[in-house]
């Protein structure tokens, strides 16, 4: 999958194309086009979207166009299943059904565009599904399924429609889900033979506890045709969270969802290799986990429901880093795709495989390789911690938090007296990026703007983590001082100036590399109204910075 941003122009990529997709070794797309938003519902009520409307002109178009993509698709030989926000319906259908829609005691939100989620339990919630699933294989007969996305229903590029997630939150979704299931499993699967990928993210605990995953699953029959999608994550794609336990449980299907651009670590503008880590266990499993859990795709490979792995290649979040080069996001899809293909191959000689399908020499693979393997392990120390917990998502997309969001951690690191460990953690993971920015610039491919890639990206990460490094010592250490009174000025006076020299550094960085990504900003990540995302100074690390250039 190519996941766009949102709003915005969508992606380009070559795992747009269904030609290299093959080529990589996929058999398989889920491309994000809005499928849903293809028809018409006629078979409701004919006209309820009015000929000649822009609303009927938009669906219509958008029909046109995505025909013309699945049969781009049907020549390279690759199967589609689309990602599809069931319950998204046009603005029309809302308007005249919706009260029909919604538990009784939201009929009077209704009306409010701010208000548009429908209830499975409701009869005619039922019947409008019923409906979308067979016009949506009516209008694209050739289509071989879909895949189910609930939980985060964004409507940003579809302007004549409105919808959400029908299930409830909390214990409630259970019954939810074995309802919608079985709806899904009879409309897609038996009736039409499709194929359905039912995705477990987004739905409470349903996503990683292995009770309640069985508390659902076990109420639905198997079909050949469903085939559930879990992270292999506990929780969101990051680090320092457990393997999902609920992966090799049970008796349906499952594909594993890993995401090869991570929008909490950067999304591929440095290295960041993540293959590994799936496939045989990250390092930090050893202190969270129990030797007897299952921790990589290596410990579930053999289990009679591991049905394969699914890639987000491309896209994650809301907004940048953006790309010029898709090198490292095409490392990780390579070595997912290719180890999914026989799961007797060692990820190590699909990473070798893969550098000389990228032109390396067998004198740079070695170099590549730690270049690679030492990403994972500064990624770890420089984003994450080793120390306690805090939260992970003090970065995300291109903005850094400043001390507000990691308060509670810099208290407990003082309280356990582990603040020089702490911060000698982020200087080890900047000694790491030294030693790789080191690297890629020893490595001469054929490819002169490959080349140059690997110099900027690693330079790149270099320059992201030390800033990181050295606003954690102005953060950690000012905020001692305000507890005590007492600062270690020249150490965060120090901080200070280094920490303007990477920025300036930084800018330069893209301004002068033809290869560089976008960089990040000194801004807290932020949301106002319906997901509008935008970079906060006042939460970023810029303002937690300032705070203490004068003492």
């Amino acid at each position: 999958m190519v996941y766009n941003n949102l709003g915005l122009t969508p992606r380009v990529s070559e795992f747009n194309n269904p030609k290299y997709v093959k080529e990589m070794g996929f058999n398989g797309m889920t491309p994000h086009w809005y499928v849903q938003c293809g028809i018409t519902y006629d078979l409701l009520d004919k006209g309820i979207v009015p000929e000649g409307s822009e609303e009927r002109k938009w669906i219509e178009t958008n029909a046109v166009k995505l025909n013309q993509k699945i049969k781009e698709a049907q020549k390279a030989g690759v199967k589609l299943y689309p990602f599809t926000d069931f319950l998204v319906v046009p603005k029309s259908v809302w308007k005249k059904y919706g009260k029909q829609m919604v538990a009784d005691e939201f009929i009077d939100k209704v009306d409010s565009e701010n208000y548009h989620k429908p209830d499975i339990r409701k009869e005619m919630t039922k019947k409008i599904l019923r409906i979308q699933i067979a016009e949506i294989f009516e209008t694209f007969p050739d289509l071989d399924g879909l895949m189910l996305r609930f939980g985060e229903t964004y409507l940003h590029d579809t302007p004549h429609h409105l919808g959400n997630s029908p299930l409830r939150k909390g214990q409630k979704s259970i019954p939810d889900n074995i309802e919608l299931l079985k709806i899904l499993r009879e409309e897609v699967c038996v009736k039409r033979n499709k194929t359905l990928f039912y995705r477990t993210w987004v739905h409470d605990i349903f996503q990683y506890d292995p009770a309640t995953y069985l508390a659902v699953t076990n109420q639905v029959e198997p079909h050949p045709n469903l085939i559930f999608a879990v992270k292999h994550t506990h929780g969101d794609f990051f680090r320092t969270v457990r393997f999902n336990q609920t992966l090799a449980i049970g008796n349906h299907q499952q594909v594993v969802e890993v995401q090869c651009q991570r929008e909490y670590e950067g999304k591929q503008a440095h290295p960041n290799y993540i293959a590994k880590g799936v496939i045989e266990g990250f390092e930090e499993y050893d202190y969270l986990m129990e030797p007897e859990q299952t921790q990589s795709l290596n410990d579930i490979k053999d289990s009679n429901i591991f049905a394969g792995v699914w890639t987000w290649s491309r896209g994650g979040g809301w907004l940048g880093p953006h790309l010029k080069n898709e090198f490292w996001a095409e490392q990780n899809a390579y070595v997912m795709s290719k180890w999914a293909q026989n799961t007797s191959r060692s990820e190590e000689e699909l990473f070798t495989e893969f550098a000389r399908y990228k032109g390396f020499s067998d004198d740079d693979i070695p170099k590549l390789r730690e270049i690679s393997l030492l990403s994972a392990k500064a990624v770890l120390r420089g984003k994450y911690t080793r120390y306690g917990s805090y939260s992970v998502v003090w970065t995300r997309d291109q903005y850094i938090h400043g001390s507000g969001m990691l308060k509670k951690h810099f208290d407990y690191v003082i309280k356990e007296g582990l603040v020089e460990a702490v911060l000698a953690e982020k200087k080890e993971s900047v000694d790491m990026w030294k030693r790789i920015e080191e690297m890629a610039g020893e490595i001469k491919t054929k490819d002169v703007s490959l080349n140059e890639y690997l110099v900027t990206s690693a330079k790149y990460g270099r320059i992201k983590y030390e800033i990181i490094e050295k606003g954690w010592i102005v953060m950690l250490l000012g905020h001692i001082g305000d507890q005590t009174g007492e600062y270690e000025k020249n150490k965060i006076r120090e901080a200070i100036g280094r920490y303007d020299e990477l920025w300036e550094e930084w800018k330069e960085l893209e301004k002068t590399s033809p290869s560089c990504a976008t960089i990040y900003e000194p801004n807290g990540f932020a949301i106002r109204g319906h997901l509008d995302i935008y970079g906060n100074p006042e939460t970023g690390i810029g303002a937690s910075v300032d705070k203490y250039r004068k003492i």
